[in-house]
Parts: structure tokens; sequence; C-alpha cells
């Protein structure tokens, strides 16, 4: 690991008193520490530069689904899910030094400019307006700490080979290489406490949310959304919680761990105003306020659209979303497609289907971003020599599974024949998002209470009562499936799992998932479907094998990076690695 210790790495702001709308595309300089400590507003760059490690993640959440059952890459198999593993081969060791480097550049500031009392604006006049935006610095700086150690913790938590549940060398201050090479693991527990702590301090020095003009709340009007939020706090602790609570890191089964995410995540729907529903699904929407912690990367941007659409709309298709996936999607009243009271009809698999398949998924027929009716476009063809299926349009360009990723894409233009056609629009990525924090209190709630339809002492709502907005959002308003299985634990846990597998698919979050409910061993291997157009113009589907998928049980955990075990001999490896 590298830890630069005189050179720091900060950006050179044109923020003005209010704050930069555009305070993550600001250029990068490297500046001397003396010249840090003395450079007034600018010295906030080694807080703002971070933010930068966070935004538009896009294509790694994509790799991170290519190793579940949801997708495969259309070029080439997932080497990572079809069997071998290594010391060496960790589709996360980046996250290892990443996560130091930012640890370490927020004690940097901490250290040397806000322990310096260091003003943000130097005029007597400014001084109120200065001090709210050092505290907001501070409460930024702990988040952002917070969220790092939240991601070694979530990477590479696991037991070591005596079955002592490890997370990371919690580091106090800036460190020496020579000290850093000295460190151990703490316990997991101990990395929960840690995070918690950071996020409280967050919480104390930042706004809930951003809102507002600069003339009416100055220092945390809506120029600043993007920034760490106290409610992106409140957010981040139910998730760390969720995660300590879940069986591969709570082995014992300890239900006040689940009590304490049910309690958290509570904390944050009463913080956001009390159980809401959903906004629609808009991906180029700047101020949605279901992104409870979002990053812009660029105000015009069509990268995402260029790389996945299908070749009959000028795009790469290049993440192809598993047949497995489209199975999961419920008919359009909410029955699972295998339930006997499912409309679902195998030889029109398209039809009545939940309204998240249409906006997430391309499909054979399909012409439209925003349902099954609408023709936005000519009938995309995935069937056997279809302009679509592979090389059709484009030469060595397809599908493997019959399917295109369509989920976060606008309605943009790449025809060049089309005359002043829009092939840009904004592009907001969500770090943390309040559909997250519904399914986080249901699962927590049903794990803890047993009684999915009840709401618990000291609580505003039922696990049924959360679980309801999100499949309201997608359509199902008169919901008698979810009334049928929230009766049951266990009958809901399904559902419940099944959610989160749709409403955050290709967001990175599966792998995780199927690790911390100890499911990633049963990952089943990759479907995808052959289409056949009749000469009657019908069509038949054939389900086909595209990708294997194998797990071992040491795959619950992942291993740390061979490199850091090289540096630091006192690191103990994940049990079985």
């Amino acid at each position: 690991m590298k830890l630069t210790n005189k050179i720091l790495t900060i950006i050179a702001l044109g923020i003005t008193i209010s704050g930069c709308s555009s305070f993550l595309e600001d250029e990068l300089q490297y500046t001397h520490e003396e010249e840090v400590i003395t450079s007034g507003q600018r010295s906030r760059g080694i807080i703002d530069e971070i933010y930068t490690d966070y935004s538009f993640d896009y294509f790694t959440d994509f790799s991170n689904e290519y190793l579940t059952d949801n997708g495969v890459l259309n070029s080439q198999e997932t080497a990572l899910a079809t069997g071998y593993w290594g010391p060496t081969d960790n589709p996360y060791s980046d996250v290892w030094q990443r996560s130091y480097n930012n640890i370490r550049q927020v004690y940097q500031y901490i250290e040397l400019i806000h322990d310096k009392d260091l003003p943000y604006l130097q005029s007597e006049a400014s001084s109120e307006l200065s001090d709210i935006i050092v505290s907001r610095y501070y409460g930024e700086a702990h988040f952002l700490k917070a969220f790092a150690e939240w991601e070694l913790l979530k990477v590479f938590g696991g037991p070591d080979a005596s079955g002592t549940m490890l997370g990371f060398p919690i580091v106090d201050g800036i460190l020496e290489n020579e000290e850093y090479a000295l460190l151990s693991r703490n316990t997991y527990d101990e990395c929960v406490a840690q995070i918690m702590e950071d996020l409280d301090v967050a919480i104390e020095n930042l706004p809930i949310i951003y809102t507002g003009t600069d003339t009416n709340n100055p220092g945390y009007s809506d120029l600043e959304t993007g920034r760490a939020s106290g409610l992106a706090a409140y957010a981040l602790k139910a998730k760390v919680a969720l995660f300590a609570a879940s069986p591969a890191f709570n082995t014992t089964n300890d239900i006040a761990k689940w009590e304490l995410a049910a309690s958290l995540a509570h904390d944050v729907i009463v913080q956001n105003g009390g159980l809401k529903s959903l906004q629609a699904y808009d991906f180029d929407r700047e101020n949605n306020p279901d992104h409870i912690w979002r990053m812009r990367n660029s105000r015009n941007n069509n990268s995402l659209e260029q790389r996945l659409y299908p070749p009959s709309l000028f795009g790469q298709g290049e993440v192809n979303p598993s047949q497995n996936l489209v199975d999961a999607f419920p008919d359009a009243s909410g029955y699972p497609i295998g339930n006997a009271s499912s409309t679902y009809d195998a030889s029109v698999p398209y039809t009545s289907r939940d309204k998240r398949f249409y906006k997430f998924i391309f499909y054979n027929g399909d012409q439209c971003f925003e349902s099954e009716t609408c023709t936005d476009y000519n009938p995309l063809e995935m069937f056997q020599g279809g302009l679509d299926n592979f090389g059709g349009f484009i030469q060595e360009e397809g599908t493997r599974t019959g399917y295109y990723l369509k989920k976060f894409l606008n309605d943009l233009e790449f025809d060049p024949s089309v005359d002043n056609a829009i092939n840009t629009l904004p592009k907001v990525y969500v770090q943390l998002g309040l559909t997250d924090m519904y399914l986080t209190y249901a699962e927590a709630v049903n794990e803890a209470y047993g009684q999915p339809d009840a709401v618990p002492a000291g609580l505003s709502f039922s696990a049924k009562d959360a679980l309801a907005m999100v499949r309201k959002r997608a359509g199902i308003n008169t919901d008698p499936y979810l009334d049928e299985v929230s009766g049951n634990k266990e009958d809901f846990k399904t559902l419940l799992q099944n959610e989160r597998r749709i409403e955050l698919c290709f967001t990175g979050e599966r792998f995780h998932d199927l690790r911390r409910w100890k499911d990633i061993v049963d990952t089943e291997g990759i479907k995808g479907v052959k289409i056949t157009k009749n000469s009657d113009d019908t069509f038949s589907y054939q389900n086909i094998d595209v990708e294997r998928r194998q797990y071992e049980n040491k795959n619950y955990y992942l291993p740390l990076p061979y490199d850091e075990l090289l540096i630091n001999t006192n690191l103990k490896q994940n049990q079985g690695w």
C-alpha cells in the first residue's frame, strides 16, 4: 500500500460562498502540505476529492453483478463466478487501498485544517456562514471516513482460522507506512461500533437534507446536493446494522442485532417524514427525494446508453440480463410466474408482466422505455437471425442471453439520420436510496419479530407496510399475494429477497446479499433464451445454458488482498483462504 506522507491530493475548487453545483467535477492538483493549510477554501478540496471515488460507479456494479445469477457480460465468460479463486484473484482488491487512502485523507483534513481552526471564509462579516461550512465539512469528513470503513467491512469482514469474526484494522490518525504494517484486524463488532461513532458525528454536523435556495439556507442549500447529509448517515447506519445482523456475520442469530437494524432503518424513514410513496423511476432526475445520497457525474452524459443500448438502437449491448432474473419478475398482479394464480403464459412470456420488467429489461419485440404498449423505437429482434441477435445489425455485437439491460437508461436518439436529436441528458448515480431502506426495514422487522403483518412495539409500521410501498411503485396496488405471504415469516422472507433482487438489480448489491444470507453456494447457473420466429410470425422460446456458477462455503467471505498480507504479516486471512 502506498500512503503518501507529505503530498496531499486536493481539488482546485472554484467554490463560491454558497458552494458549487458541480463541485465534484473540478480539476485535480497536487499541492504541498504547507500550501494546503494556508489555502482557505481550496483546502477543503482534501474532502471534496474523496467523493470522486464513489461517483458514477455503474460499470463496477455491472461487473459485480456478473458474479451472480443476474447477468453476464456480452463478450466473455465471467471467470471468477465459474470456479477459480486464488490468493491474487479478488474482484474487490482495490477496495482495501482506496479505503485506507481515503481514511488517511480524512485524517489529514481533520488534523491539518479543521483542528487548526482554519476558517472557510476570511472576513469577519462572513464568520457565521464560515462556521456553518466548517461544521459541514467536519460532518462530511466523518461520513466519508465511515463509508470507507463500511466498504472495508462489507467486502473483507469474516472469520479467521479460529472462527473469530474480524473486520478491518481500525486506524486512529495519520500513520506512517511502518506503523500501518504493524496493524491487526479489529473484531467485526468493534468495526461496526467505529462506523456508528463516525456516523453519529456526521449526523451532529450535517443537515438532514440539502434544500432551498442559497439565500434562505446558506451552506445547506440544494446547491450542495450530492454531499453527505444527515439522512445519508442515518441510512448508512441502517445498512451496516443489516449486514451485522445477517447469517454470515451473526452466526449465533442474535435477535438484538436484527432489532437494531429495524430500529435504525425506522429512524431513516421517520427522519424522511414517514412511510411515503416512492417516486417513479427516473434515472436522469437530479432532484429525486428518494435518492438519499446520490452522485452526479455529468449534466450531459450518454455513456451508459452508448454501451448498453441494443445494436439496432446503435449501442454495444454490453450487459445481458439472465433468464433467471427475467423469471423473477412477477405478473402484473404481483404473483410469481410459477404460482397457480398467476396469469403468466409461457407462449407470450413478455405480456402482462410487472411494470419493472418493462422499465429494466430490453426483450424480444420490445419497443418502449416505459411499458409494453408504446412505440419509442422499432420492435427489437432478439430472435435467431434478428437485428439484435448476435451479429444481426452490428458485426460481433449481440446478446448471449436474449436480453439487454434497460435499467438506468434514458430515451436518447443515436440514429445518425435524425436531425436535432436529443442524445445527452443528466445522469444520476445513487449510493444510498429510500427503496433500499424500505427493503432493509422489511427484512429486519421480519427477522426480529417474525410477524410481517404486525407493527412491533416502538415502531410505526409493519414489514408488510414497507414492502407494500415498494410493490405499489411497480403498479401492484391491490396485492393479494403480499396479503397471502404476510402471515408467514418464511414465505414473506422469500418474497422480500426476490423484491431485493428485482429492485436492486445491477447496483452491485446481489453478490453481497447472497453472501450475507449464506446463499451464494446455491447460486444458479446463468440461463438465457433461444427465440425462433415461426412462419405465422409467432415465436418459440427455448431456455439455454449460458454460464455456470460455482461457489464454495469459503465464498461467504472474501480473501484479503495478497499484497496486503505480504506488507503486514499481522493481518489474519479469512477462513478458507
